[in-house]
């Protein structure tokens, strides 16, 4: 379907807008995340909670297309998080984005079909945080 606008044809735009759940309880490291994934090319709203609580309560509405939490939170740790997300709703996209590097950790993540991120390395991971965002929303594995 077009539009037309001053007599020149253009396709209409679909203009989907993904919504990721950021959560860490440390809100300056939370902004930074999503100051990161705002940049993405994809359309993307950003939401952030620093209570994991807040972040369970959030994604019950139904309107969260990605997940990235932190590991090391308390009240409820990114695992603690991952297994009420997968009650809710199995398939929508985890990030565990964590300092941690405890092979445990990772492995309990991908057991639960969620992905494992180091906050590691240039700009501490949240370049390589943004990229995987993206294809997860995307779809365009490489």
């Amino acid at each position: 379907m077009s539009t037309f606008t001053r007599g020149i044809a253009e396709p209409e735009a679909a203009t989907e807008v993904a919504t990721v759940l950021v959560v860490d309880d440390e809100p300056q490291i939370a902004s930074l995340a999503g100051a990161y994934l705002k940049r993405l090319n994809a359309d993307v709203e950003v939401v952030v909670e620093t209570d994991p609580r807040d972040a369970l309560a959030r994604f019950e509405t139904g309107d969260v297309d990605c997940v990235v939490s932190d590991y090391d939170m308390p009240v409820l740790d990114g695992l603690e998080l991952l297994a009420a997300v997968r009650e809710c709703d199995a398939t929508t996209p985890f990030v565990l984005f964590t300092a941690s590097d405890d092979a445990e950790i990772a492995g309990r993540t991908h057991d639960r079909d969620a992905e494992y991120l180091r906050k590691e390395g240039d700009a501490g991971g949240f370049d390589h945080l943004a990229e995987r965002v993206e294809t997860i929303l995307t779809g365009d594995e490489d």
